[in-house]
């Protein structure tokens, strides 16, 4: 008799299903280990900023040293051993490790000084020393309203104008007045130890010239700016030291709404950085591009 026929018999009179299921999938098996572990990880790095929270604070009361940004390097903004202030140099496997200089200030960051004790000036930490000295200058003499001096990107621009007391020179003539002659004597002195070139720009309101016939605001601008120039090598400047003399009548007013305006009048020093010096003998000296015109046509000519 067969155990499905026996079963009955015994008048249960039902049927035994068996049922099998498949494996469970990888990700079935593994789904949610990685939060747990992630949790805990989470719940580590709590406790431990809590307990950093908490003992910090007794850190400063026992040692006051433990907050001063100058001598704590962890501290954001605060001087350490990377910006070379360090109070103590580290040791690493027992050999010591020596500061880091610091920052050397700007009159010693310069070039050092030629056997004529000149120096070039380029950075702009250098220029800006250079254009202190001669603000400290001008007020030996009185001069410090007569006088602005600013940092550009070619290089120092010097600039010297009147004031509510004292004209630079008489009106419409090229004749300096005492106190700017003393004033450029000063800067002269300084001038003189510098390598850098210059270029000196006269400049005028755009009051119309009444005089001579053929004599303008042109001649009257050049002429002054010539004069400047002159005062500067008499008081020692070497006369290489100056590239160019020009004249700019009024096209450069510093006051472009106000042309008559006398602030407009002025005497400017442009002291030039190399790249600037190197870029003008490209424009003006032998090295320029140029374009030959004959009988036999136009003939291109590169720079030597």
């Amino acid at each position: 008799m067969s155990m499905r026929g026996k079963g009955k018999g015994k008048g249960e009179g039902h049927e035994v299903i068996v049922k099998r299921r498949g494996k469970k999938g990888h990700d079935e098996e593994h789904g949610g280990a990685w939060k747990v572990a992630f949790a805990d990880f989470t719940l580590a790095m709590m406790a431990l900023f809590m307990v950093l929270w908490i003992v910090q604070p007794r850190m400063e009361l026992s040692q006051p040293s433990f907050g001063d940004q100058e001598s704590n390097p962890l501290v954001d903004g605060g001087a350490g051993v990377f910006d070379g202030t360090s109070t103590s140099p580290l040791e690493l496997e027992g050999v010591p490790i020596r500061q880091a200089q610091s920052e050397p200030s700007p009159a010693r960051d310069q070039a050092e000084d030629a056997e004529d004790g000149s120096r070039r000036y380029g950075s702009t930490a250098e220029l800006q020393a250079l254009a202190a000295l001669m603000k400290d200058v001008a007020r030996e003499v009185d001069a410090l309203a007569n006088l602005e001096v600013e940092v550009v990107p070619q290089g120092l621009r010097i600039l010297i104008k009147d004031d509510q007391q004292r004209f630079m020179f008489a009106r419409g003539s090229a004749v300096l007045d005492p106190h700017f002659g003393t004033l450029l004597g000063k800067l002269a002195g300084v001038l003189a130890r510098v390598e850098n070139k210059l270029i000196i720009s006269g400049h005028t309101d755009a009051t119309p010239y009444r005089g001579a016939a053929g004599y303008d605001n042109w001649n009257l601008s050049g002429d002054r700016a010539l004069r400047a120039r002159n005062v500067l090598v008499a008081s020692g400047l070497p006369a290489a030291a100056v590239l160019q003399v020009t004249a700019q009548a009024d096209v450069m007013p510093l006051r472009p709404q106000e042309p008559e305006n006398g602030a407009n009048r002025r005497v400017e020093i442009l002291l030039l950085t190399d790249s600037a010096e190197a870029l003008y003998r490209e424009l003006f000296g032998d090295s320029y591009q140029q374009v030959r015109v004959s009988a036999q046509g136009a003939q291109y000519r590169g720079g030597s």
